[in-house]
């Protein structure tokens, strides 16, 4: 039977002390960058399983981070409450950090580990799929973590998402069904994971039902922002050639183009449908309310604050993969 390997064979393997391999997996005291990649590559290489008394924060914490993008985003409200009353009910507290633009690589990460232990880390931040890969590829030798709603395929880090491209499909199959021929749609930036399978559900189908795809009705906006998707939509509106429905990826999104076509006089749905995507509380506020794909949120962080749990248990669990059911919920801003 095959020897697991030991601290000590990863410290032989680099030629360094085991305390410096218990510093790299601890985020402890000061080891060169050179240091830090080549005991991470080792331990990867010879399939190191860092056991739950290699890590201090695991020992010392019963603090959960939760890393958010961005905190004026609805969509991730009911997620974090899913995570907190789960992580409640085991006696952990969890701490918020908005990541957007200070948050980008390894290295930022590794700063707000080195200030404070923590039981586990729960990523629900939507960086590029290069940063988001490497963040992960490292930080699950310093701690356990369990991404929510964007993931890396490939990687083994467990993860709890909807099929994103799916749902995107079912909501333009459903313009489709409507008779609308001329769909835009309002997407978020495509360096993002999410953004690209609902680009792919998207364009996979217009292409199923002989629809051609209007590359000028293509918006892939930045963050999402209100402010954004009504300056997108009016200027969807102001092309010689309109569209006659807007699926969005995001209810803020479709409150804009809403908006939008109220300022250029037209109804909705009668001159142009919306679509819009999460079925956050603003889907229902809205005049009128908004057909929407809907998530099942609570349920996205509740899970993922359960694999993560476990994990902070069980070391040696196995990576865990749930991809959970989203579902279509016809209001009034598409035809009856």
């Amino acid at each position: 039977m095959k020897k697991k390997p030991t601290i000590q064979d990863v410290a032989n393997y680099c030629n360094v002390s085991t305390a410096t391999v218990s510093r790299v997996i601890n985020n402890k005291d000061k080891v060169s960058e050179d240091t830090k990649e080549k005991v991470l590559a080792a331990i990867k290489k010879l399939g190191f399983k860092v056991r739950k008394n290699d890590r201090l924060s695991n020992q010392k914490s019963r603090t959960i981070l939760v890393c958010v993008t961005e905190l004026k985003n609805p969509f991730f409200v009911p997620i974090i409450d899913g995570i907190q009353n789960l992580a409640h009910k085991h006696d952990y507290n969890i701490l918020v950090l908005q990541t957007k633009q200070f948050y980008t690589d390894y290295q930022d990460y590794e700063m707000v580990l080195k200030s404070q232990y923590f039981a586990g880390m729960i990523l629900l931040t939507s960086v590029t799929n290069f940063e988001l890969e490497d963040i992960t590829k490292k930080l699950k030798y310093r701690v356990p973590i369990v991404c929510c709603s964007e993931y890396v395929e490939g990687e083994s880090v467990s993860y709890v998402c909807i099929d994103d491209e799916k749902a995107l499909y079912t909501a333009t199959r459903y313009a489709i069904s409507l008779g609308r021929r001329k769909i835009a749609f309002i997407n978020s930036n495509l360096k993002h994971n999410y953004a690209m399978r609902r680009d792919a559900g998207f364009r996979r189908a217009m292409a199923d039902n002989n629809e051609e795809v209007n590359e000028e009705w293509m918006i892939n906006l930045s963050s999402v922002s209100y402010n954004l998707a009504y300056s997108s939509a009016l200027f969807l509106l102001s092309l010689e050639e309109k569209p006659d429905m807007i699926v969005c990826a995001s209810d803020v999104y479709a409150l804009g183009a809403i908006n939008a076509c109220r300022k250029n006089g037209l109804k909705v749905p009668e001159d142009i449908g919306v679509i819009g995507f999460d079925n956050i509380d603003l889907s229902l506020m809205s005049t009128p309310t908004i057909t929407t794909m809907s998530q099942p949120s609570y349920q996205l962080g509740y899970q993922a604050c359960e694999l993560l749990i476990d994990e902070i248990n069980n070391p040696h669990v196995s990576t865990k993969r749930l991809v959970l059911d989203s579902e279509l919920i016809v209001r009034e801003s598409t035809p009856m």
